[in-house]
């Protein structure tokens, strides 16, 4: 997903077969031609961040396991991820005209479809009760928390392009995320996310430690990849005319949750926070009984061979002998 508003990005507009199409261009020259459709988000300055940072960091071992991408929007970074050499790729989004549109972008650049493309919330399947696990999720989620109802009702005035969840609620839906990450990463696999600063990173990473556990008890840990300062910019009118009551909210968040910005002139700035997200299960307690005899103890670490011939003392029983029958 984008940092929360449709546009951005290094793109080239064009037109392949009356459609408006235009180019996303990571580093090492992986470029795609992306149709540009309503409903799906166009590829971010955040977006191009994240691709980015894959192109420079991911690993063999990960390119020849199973990856997820979440919010796969136009399908962008699961389509660098192929480039870079991954064969086994499921991708989501809660959009289905955003999937449609993925779908047809793997088309236009490679002539097949190898990635496997699913209109799901977050995990593919999750609602059925799937549990994949993957080496790698990359997640670009909703930059912004939920909207005040000041907000709501101003948004619901007036027409919107793009679904609210597309860029608002991202506080619940990183949670949920979290929750549930323990149950779809393999061992020793990660979680790579890109946060906005405005949602209040450390307020969600300290609820997922507290209030908001994930399943089984689970620990997550996050880690700092890399940090990038963006403008918020706003790109359609629609989205000019609710900006004193966005402003409003994002000034509300520094008190309530610790949102982070920094203002130059009369633009806020925001922080991409490149994240690394790894999970570690709750020790399982041993079912075998600490053996007290020292004895018993050094015959159980013998060889094969040794212990056949060991006196028959090191190897007795310590409890009660049976009873003769």
């Amino acid at each position: 997903m984008a940092e929360g508003l449709p546009g951005g990005g290094e793109a080239a507009a064009a037109s392949v077969a009356g459609c408006e199409t235009y180019d996303a261009c990571f580093d090492l020259g992986h470029r795609f031609r992306l149709f540009d459709r309503p409903g799906t988000f166009r590829v971010s300055q955040a977006g191009l961040a994240l691709g980015d940072h894959l192109v420079r960091n991911v690993r063999e071992s990960e390119l020849a396991g199973r990856i997820l991408d979440i919010g796969t929007g136009s399908g962008a970074i699961a389509l660098l991820l192929r480039a870079l050499g991954a064969t086994s790729i499921a991708a989501t989004d809660i959009s289905a005209s955003a999937v449609s549109t993925a779908r047809q972008n793997e088309l236009e650049n490679f002539g097949d479809s190898v990635i496997d493309f699913w209109h799901s919330d977050l995990f593919p399947g999750a609602e059925a009760g799937h549990r994949e696990r993957f080496d790698l999720i990359v997640f670009n989620p909703p930059g912004w928390r939920s909207p005040s109802e000041l907000l709501k009702a101003e948004l619901a005035a007036k027409r919107h392009s793009l679904d609210l969840e597309a860029m608002f609620y991202g506080d619940s839906v990183l949670l949920r995320f979290l929750k549930h990450l323990p149950e779809h990463l393999a061992q020793n696999g990660r979680a790579i996310i890109g946060l906005n600063s405005l949602i209040g990173i450390a307020d969600i990473f300290g609820r997922s430690r507290s209030t908001d556990r994930p399943v089984n008890d689970a620990t997550i840990h996050a880690r700092l990849l890399e940090r990038h300062e963006f403008p918020l910019l706003f790109y359609t009118e629609e989205w000019l005319q609710v900006r004193s009551s966005l402003l409003a909210q994002f000034e509300q968040g520094r008190h309530d949750y610790a949102a982070t910005y920094v203002t130059k002139g009369n633009t806020i700035h925001w922080f991409y926070e490149i994240t690394e997200v790894t999970v570690t299960e709750p020790a399982t307690p041993s079912l075998v009984s600490p053996i007290g005899d020292h004895a018993a103890a050094s015959a159980r670490l013998l060889p094969f061979a040794e212990m056949a011939a060991a006196p028959a003392r090191a190897l007795q029983h310590s409890g009660p002998e049976p009873l003769a029958g």
